[in-house]
């Protein structure tokens, strides 16, 4: 049994032989004085007279629930510093209340003449902590398995080690119908060998910052790859064996049939990471010729929601762009499709004016939470009119209300268009829109097919982007390399100030990969990029300026192809080109990726 007075609950903790004998002593002299009865009561606190005398049995009593008390505060103090943190049972709350508590039962032991009525109020005053931390940790330890491998083996309470306690530190969340569904499918995935497997592998996409993760199975291994940033990296191949583990414990947390390994399936499963937050992960399965594709794709926690500056808008186009979102007309988003027209579609709605004006989205059930941003008002329409007003009938009851701004991601019919079109010209209202296209005037060309008075919509629409995504340098390794004066002015740099770019990490060739006594030098993986040499994304903008010129192109010839060129011969428009080139001597993109960039 520890030797512990009640100093140690205040965390100081007596190591010298000198210090516990010192306590020792003093207790037990305190137990001897409180202890002594008297023939006139019986109470601990009798006055003595000459026929007192002093009661082994009441001092054997108190000492018995003393140092049981002891014994009990000292594993309390021991266990709330071992596993506190995660019960939330702190030794700095339980110590004070333990010890309190005890005085108090000790007092009240003391001050009551009668010894069988204050000595059994003391016994439970020792006891009650001891009993409620008890209670309180075992409800705890039953919400976070995560409990059990702190606790010291040490001291007999070593727990069996399970799987889902073993390799990367992830909590998932299985489908099913119900929460016995739930537990019955993560149970099943626990069970199979390759579980401890699954939840490397995707520690390591979330390390990476993996959208996607592809894995093709064939007869002789599962090969996976995860795609990031928009480019694929291969990840080490898995024989079939351990591949097929790997499948099981995924189908059965996304509540698919593991046997199946020909029809098509799709589920989700949830996961819970300390350094990657919350994420949904879809698993879709379809057996193809030579075996199985899974397709793994991550959602949720993406990054954070960006304006256009931050998104990579240059200054000379946020300068004509920004401004017009917040002026009565028609201004629209585009890209093409998987180069981030959410992202941009938010970032328009980010740098709008959302908090001195009035701003409304128009939304259906699908594009809630692109649109749903704050100071935004969401009406919802349903196109079938069943659930909700349609479009139409949402749009009218909107403008009833005059608002400043108002946000359509998707226009269903001509009669809407014209609808938002009047609204600009009665109202002065500011229109967004976006679109899926492989250019400006590609989505411009999309909106005006879709009104029945063209004349009005061209003269609504003020400007029209476009963007491109592109992998941006880590910061931490890319490369400084010397080019030709003639590039540098080609990319529209000043020759006579700049004479490099940038480019990704690279390793040097292999003679230059050994030091002067021929052994090898190591190229450490960057920490920052994980060995990828790019990080993130940026866009890569065309700014379209709907002016007069284009106004009347537009509506006389109803040819994209003679509105881009009108729009060029006008400066209408300034080229996805010049974003990327800006960027290339900025040292932000690689010329490689820029030239990728530009062809998609």
């Amino acid at each position: 049994m520890a030797c512990l007075s009640p100093v140690c609950l205040t965390n100081f903790r007596l190591t010298a032989p000198s210090k516990r004998l010192l306590v020792f002593s003093l207790s037990l002299l305190l137990l001897l004085i409180v202890s002594s009865d008297a023939s006139a009561a019986d109470g601990l606190l009798a006055a003595r007279t000459a026929g007192g005398y002093l009661s082994l049995l009441k001092i054997g009593l108190v000492a018995i629930t003393f140092f049981t008390w002891v014994y009990l505060a000292d594993w309390v103090n021991q266990d709330s510093i071992r596993i506190g943190e995660l019960t939330g049972l702190k030794p700095e709350v339980w110590n004070p209340l333990n010890l309190m508590l005890h005085l108090l039962g000790f007092f009240a032991a003391i001050s009551i003449p009668i010894f069988w009525v204050g000595f059994p109020i003391y016994v439970l005053a020792s006891l009650f902590p001891w009993a409620l931390y008890r209670l309180l940790r075992r409800s705890g330890i039953k919400k976070d398995s995560t409990i059990k491998q702190k606790l010291n083996p040490d001291a007999g309470l070593q727990m069996e080690q399970l799987s889902q306690d073993i390799g990367a530190e992830l909590d998932f969340t299985a489908a099913g119908a119900d929460d016995t569904a739930k537990q019955a499918n993560l149970i099943r995935a626990r069970q199979s060998p390759g579980f401890i497997v699954v939840k490397d592998l995707l520690i390591d996409c979330l390390l990476k910052r993996a959208d996607t993760m592809l894995i093709d199975y064939t007869q002789a291994q599962a090969a996976p790859k995860i795609l990031v940033d928009g480019a694929w990296h291969p990840m080490p191949p898995m024989d079939r064996e351990m591949g097929d583990s790997v499948l099981v414990s995924m189908k059965c947390l996304a509540g698919m049939n593991p046997a199946d390994r020909r029809s098509r399936q799709s589920g989700r499963f949830a996961l819970k990471s300390p350094d990657h937050g919350k994420r949904q992960l879809d698993i879709v399965s379809q057996g193809v010729q030579n075996g199985e594709r899974v397709q793994v794709k991550f959602i949720g926690d993406a990054g954070d929601k960006l304006p256009l500056k931050r998104l990579g808008m240059l200054p000379g186009m946020q300068k004509l762009f920004i401004p017009a979102l917040n002026e009565p007309g028609i201004c629209i988003v585009s890209a093409p499709k998987g180069e981030g027209l959410t992202t941009a579609w938010q970032g328009m709605l980010l740098s709008a004016d959302r908090l001195t004006r009035d701003c409304i989205g128009l939304v259906s059930k699908e594009n809630e939470e692109e649109t749903a941003l704050e100071n935004i008002v969401v009406r919802y329409y349903d196109p079938a009119g069943k659930s909700n007003p349609t479009q139409k009938a949402a749009l009218d009851a909107a403008l009833l209300t005059r608002p400043d701004s108002i946000a359509v991601p998707d226009v269903t019919s001509p009669e809407v268009m014209d609808t938002l079109t009047n609204g600009v010209e009665s109202q002065d209202t500011s229109v967004w829109l976006q679109a899926s296209a492989k250019s400006a005037v590609q989505a411009l060309m999309q909106h005006f097919s879709n009104t029945k008075n063209p004349v009005r919509f061209a003269q609504a629409v003020r400007f029209v982007t476009n963007q491109r995504l592109a992998r941006r340098l880590c910061g931490d390794c890319k490369q400084e390399i010397q080019v030709k004066p003639e590039l540098i002015q080609q990319l529209g740099g000043d020759p006579r100030k700049q004479k490099t770019i940038f480019r990704e990490f690279r390793l040097p060739p292999p003679e230059q990969r050994v030091d002067a006594n021929g052994r090898p030098i190591e190229f450490p993986t960057c920490q920052t990029c994980g060995g990828l040499g790019h990080i993130g994304r940026i866009a890569l903008f065309e700014l379209l300026s709907v002016n007069d010129e284009v106004r009347k192109v537009l509506v006389d010839t109803r040819k994209p192809e003679s509105v881009e060129a009108i729009a060029k011969q006008t400066g209408a428009k300034i080229p996805m080109a010049s974003s990327a080139w800006k960027l290339v001597l900025l040292g932000v993109i690689s010329l490689q990726e820029a030239q990728q960039s530009l062809k998609k």
